[in-house]
């Protein structure tokens, strides 16, 4: 978007695609309120105060005949994209929206760019770069609970921590330079490696924690993973389309079907996660049964958690690793003895016995986590990468430290580590990086 000219001002439709009720015609920039005027005629031809926000209504004249309408300006710069702003409401009819945009289009306005609004607030520092990726978060949720992750980073629940972090980065590596630039001077006080290894350990242990709170966030559904797992034959594809309600995965009574791994959205008392059912844990015997626990294990990795299958008509299997969210759900329950252990909960996919149960479960289970956890919201896999370079940045550094190397060469990764936080949050950016965030965006916003 090197391109885009933010003395421009731009124009577009900003209520959701599809008729409706009412719809509205967004417009940025300082000729904002000289167009909006030019298409919106207020009643008695009274102009509206320029010198503060207004809301005002009247109508709009097209094609002779006048419409109920309503214009709402924001002048000055404290406004979303830090540009003089103005909003023509009007009738929710595409068409009539459409007319309005090449009435305002006519008199000198440009068709706004997908995202330019946000980028604008982006580059006047109204938002930061992670409070702009929650943005499209917002618009993009599909349940509540990705709604709230989504306002929590536009209220800065991402760029706060790190923003805090890059400075005490910062400090250290102005204290290590100084050092390095001033050394024969008496007055500056070089850090001592002793001192220095304790920063970076410290910080270290931050970037981790951060990018922890990140893990499986960059997924394409953004949704919780809730995965299947089990000794081959546990009834693991047959309770997944049970599930999803429809026939995705390959049952059969030959343990081992399940090769590659399948997944769908499902809803668990009003949650949506995505179920994913894997290969039967199993000792690998051959190459392609080796590659099947490797995409099991991969995906037990991402989960949120991990639904722990279990035959009942089946005599006791592997036990499970520990530390895992995990829930014991005891399959083909209608064949078994008819007593569980305590904290399973028994299905049968073939009755539809305690279906609803482990929906519940699964609802509880997850909502129960996110509520322990600080929530930083929803991200990209760009802001988890620059994490994960920030950090591997710092371990070059503690590395550098550790070989007794010389201090212009942790100078050298600490700097590296800086660039790498300044990029997550949009202190360190190129165009194309936001070109490729800001086109994600639907034009209006």
């Amino acid at each position: 978007m090197a391109h885009l000219d933010p003395s421009d001002t731009i124009a577009a439709i900003a209520s959701p695609p599809g008729p409706a009720v009412r719809g509205l015609v967004r417009l940025s920039g300082e000729a904002s309120r000289a167009i909006a005027l030019g298409v919106f005629r207020p009643p008695g031809g009274r102009e509206p105060s320029p010198g503060r926000p207004s809301w005002t209504p009247g109508t709009i004249d097209l094609e002779g005949r006048p419409l109920d309408a309503s214009l709402v300006l924001w002048p000055g710069v404290r406004t979303y994209t830090g540009q003089p702003m103005a909003e023509i409401h009007s009738t929710g009819s595409p068409p009539l929206l459409r007319l309005v945009l090449g009435r305002c289009l006519g008199l000198g306005a440009r068709l706004a760019e997908p995202g330019e609004f946000t980028l604008r607030a982006f580059l006047s520092g109204r938002i930061d770069l992670t409070q702009a990726e929650a943005v499209l978060a917002v618009i993009d949720s599909r349940s509540p609970a990705q709604v709230e992750a989504a306002l929590s980073q536009l209220a800065g629940g991402l760029a706060g921590p790190i923003d805090r972090l890059r400075d005490r980065l910062i400090d250290t590596l102005a204290h290590l330079e100084a050092g390095l630039d001033f050394v024969d001077e008496a007055d500056v006080d070089p850090i001592g490696r002793r001192m220095l290894a304790g920063s970076l350990a410290r910080n270290s242990i931050e970037v981790a924690a951060l990018a922890d709170r990140l893990r499986g966030r960059d997924r394409p559904s953004g949704l919780p993973r809730v995965v299947l797992v089990g000794p081959p034959n546990a009834g693991k594809s047959r309770l997944f389309n049970a599930l999803v309600g429809a026939d995705l995965a390959l049952v059969s009574p030959v343990a081992g079907t399940t090769r590659d791994y399948l997944s769908a959205p499902i809803r668990c008392d009003g949650l949506e996660v995505e179920l994913i059912d894997t290969a039967g844990i199993d000792d690998a015997v051959g190459p392609i049964e080796a590659e099947a626990q490797a995409l099991r294990a991969a995906q037990a990795a991402g989960a949120e958690l991990l639904l722990d299958c279990r035959s009942a008509d089946a005599p006791p299997s592997l036990a499970p690793p520990d530390g895992r969210p995990r829930l014991l759900v005891w399959t083909k329950a209608d064949r078994g003895p008819g007593e569980f252990p305590e904290g399973a909960v028994a299905t049968s996919a073939e009755t539809g016995l305690g279906l609803g149960a482990l929906r519940l479960a699964i609802a509880s289970s997850i909502r129960s986590r996110s509520a322990e956890e600080d929530p930083t919201g929803l991200t990209s896999a760009r802001c988890r990468d620059g994490l994960s370079r920030a950090s591997a940045a710092l371990g070059r550094a503690a590395e550098a430290i550790r070989l007794e190397s010389g201090d212009e060469l942790v100078a050298v990764d600490l700097r590296d580590a800086v660039e790498e936080l300044g990029r997550v949050i949009g202190a360190e950016i190129d165009d194309a990086i936001l070109d490729r965030i800001f086109r994600r965006f639907c034009i209006g916003k």
